[in-house]
């Protein structure tokens, strides 16, 4: 019987592609969340969100989140513009692959103030509790790709990696991995499969907002958002 040979080098296309799937995936989510968050009723509703949270927490944590109540309700709006904003960046910097290095350094301290804000460091934690807060888990999702890129370096599927072509110091920017890792050039996909996933990429991204919003148009005012989306997006949902 006659194997083929699986050398190293197939190894590595496997893991860069791999990587580039799940940054890809990742940014889809964020992009989907600032959907959400352009909607009329996040800003209307987005102090509650915060104060909300106060309900049932220890007393020694009371601190820490009225001081963000305090801090956020002489002017509620601006939070939720900057949230709206941020959100925005980290989907565009993960879908496109641009700034990756500051964009997984920001995603992840955001995701840190969605757990210990809105999502009260997972608690309250009282008996009946499943869980320590899903924002933790969006912490560690930034701290992996900020890992991967280390190991692996540029990634053939981002714009960093065209942008370091044409100016080569976009890297400090852009790269988290040494010196000795960027001199390899990474194999990639044909740029047909590339084009094809793409376009596959936007469609469903473009068919699914669409969902979105016939949802949200054709829901009485009063009503949520339908459930298995509102079960899916909610840690993200609440800031």
């Amino acid at each position: 019987m006659n194997a083929k040979r699986i050398d190293s080098s197939d190894h590595s296309m496997l893991a860069v592609t791999a990587a580039g799937a799940v940054r890809t995936v990742f940014g889809l989510v964020w992009a989907i969340d600032a959907y959400f968050k352009w909607q009329p009723a996040f800003l209307d509703n987005y102090l509650s969100y915060i104060t909300g949270i106060v309900t049932g927490q220890p007393q020694w944590l009371l601190p820490w989140f009225n001081l963000w109540v305090k801090l956020i309700t002489p002017d509620p709006t601006l939070f939720a513009w900057m949230t709206r904003l941020i959100e925005t960046a980290l989907a565009a910097g993960l879908l496109f692959g641009v700034l990756r290095k500051w964009t997984y350094l920001l995603g992840g301290l955001f995701a840190l103030l969605i757990w210990s804000i809105p999502e009260g460091f997972g608690g309250p934690y009282t008996p009946g509790a499943t869980d320590v807060g899903a924002g933790l888990i969006y912490i560690l999702v930034f701290v992996a790709l900020i890992i991967v890129d280390y190991v692996l370096g540029r990634s053939p599927y981002s714009l960093d990696f065209y942008l370091e072509r044409l100016i080569p110091t976009w890297s400090r920017v852009a790269e988290w991995a040494p010196a000795h890792v960027l001199e390899q050039e990474p194999r990639r996909l044909s740029w047909t499969v590339q084009i094809v996933t793409i376009i596959i990429i936007v469609v469903l991204l473009v068919v699914f907002l669409t969902i979105l919003s016939g949802e949200l148009s054709s829901a009485p005012a009063q009503s949520s958002l339908p459930s298995v989306i509102h079960l899916v997006f909610l840690p993200l949902l609440r800031l």
